[in-house]
């Protein structure tokens, strides 16, 4: 995995979003590729390709189809069509969809794993005017200071997302082999889901994103939070979630006693991600999964 991907290694040019279009959702295109081109369109040329050769894999279970706004998740199988022994299941940004992060899948090609890219349901955001868009929940302010939880989209949210880890058990894949992760509203969602999962999941990436609802903890952490693992990053130059978010993150999970909690710093990288920080979301899916 990491060989594959160091060989697409370079400078990296971060692309950034009006808010009318949604703050949280755009990430880092590497230079080779032509600088207009979205993370978007390179996720659906590999997504094509999985809709014609895997209706079924597309399929969600029901207990996940019930929740009513979600689209159909993006899922993409194992690698060279081999049989499904673990699932990663990873969330988009605000105003984004699965296809938005669907071509991590091929960048990272594990045996065994499966990746579901769930997409948000279209709401009104109060931060963009009104404006209907992809969205896990409402926000108002992007500041420290402001920022207002809303809690009932949050756990509904959340709610959904551990309808696709019940789904994966019923199609017999262990719940500790069952990983979740998510970028900025995404890994809100990610977080809040692992935390309070009463099943023993494989770990939880959350990028460039922030522990929501922290007054719930530890009342409401699972039976086996504690002992999730967790993968934080945040780059030093986020204008959209500040820094400060992922450091209260970190120190807010490790007051509450979790017992493995990696949080990496990219000096320099905005609301977006980087090479490295593949390479290392890389790692620990591997290590978690394997």
């Amino acid at each position: 995995v990491l060989a594959s991907m160091n060989a697409c290694a370079g400078t990296l040019r971060a692309v950034t979003r009006l808010r009318t279009s949604g703050v949280f959702s755009r990430r880092t295109h590497i230079a080779t590729r032509p600088a207009h081109t979205s993370r978007r369109a390179l996720g659906a040329g590999v997504i094509f390709t999985v809709l014609a050769s895997s209706s079924r894999a597309m399929a969600s279970a029901a207990s996940a189809s019930a929740f009513q706004g979600y689209p159909a998740p993006i899922v993409v199988p194992p690698p060279e069509g081999g049989a499904t022994k673990a699932v990663c299941i990873f969330l988009h940004g605000l105003g984004d969809t699965g296809h938005g992060w669907a071509d991590v899948a091929s960048q990272m090609p594990v045996e065994g794993v499966r990746w579901v890219f769930p997409t948000a349901p279209t709401i009104p955001v109060t931060l963009n005017g009104g404006m209907r868009m992809t969205g896990w929940y409402d926000i108002k302010d992007l500041s420290i200071e402001g920022n207002v939880d809303d809690r009932e989209r949050t756990l509904e949210s959340a709610a959904y997302v551990s309808a696709l880890i019940d789904d994966a058990i019923a199609e017999g894949i262990p719940s500790d082999k069952i990983l979740l992760g998510g970028f900025s509203q995404g890994g809100v969602i990610a977080l809040t889901a692992a935390l309070r999962s009463p099943k023993k999941l494989a770990g939880v990436a959350a990028l460039s994103t922030y522990l929501a609802l922290r007054d719930d903890y530890p009342a409401a952490l699972s039976a086996h939070a504690k002992s999730t693992p967790v993968f934080l990053a945040h780059g030093t130059a986020d204008m959209v979630l500040r820094y400060e978010y992922g450091q209260m993150t970190a120190a807010r999970l490790e007051e509450l006693g979790f017992e493995d909690v990696d949080f990496q710093t990219y000096n320099g990288m905005a609301h977006s991600a980087c090479q490295e920080e593949l390479q290392h979301l890389a790692t620990f899916i591997v290590k978690n999964l394997s």
